[in-house]
């Protein structure tokens, strides 16, 4: 029997340019009318929040979520801010300043 984590989603949405990965599970969510966070629990049951995925995304995590998405693991790390140093990310807001009102009414 093939994991949970390892199922490939059947339609998977383009990311837009400069998209956050946590935008980009929230679009899939809305898409496949569930909750954004049982969304990314999907594929990383381990991963408590949406904000902990952007900013603290593994590479294996990355190749998890690229797999069920069809998908390169380095499209999916360029999503996060796993990159940016740890003592510079509270630099980064918690919220976003602003929204694409069609994409997520509910802010």
């Amino acid at each position: 029997m093939r994991e949970r984590s390892s199922r490939q989603l059947p339609v998977r949405l383009a990311p837009f340019t400069d998209e956050l990965l946590s935008s980009w599970l929230w679009r899939h969510a809305t898409f496949y009318a569930v909750p954004p966070l049982v969304m990314l629990q999907h594929c990383l049951p381990e991963v408590a929040s949406l904000r902990a995925a952007d900013l603290d995304l593994s590479a294996v995590q990355a190749s998890r979520l690229a797999n069920a998405f069809s998908m390169a693991p380095g499209a999916v790390r360029a999503m996060t801010f796993a990159t940016v140093n740890k003592a510079s990310r509270r630099l980064i807001g918690a919220k976003p300043l602003q929204a694409c009102l069609h994409c997520r009414p509910a802010l």
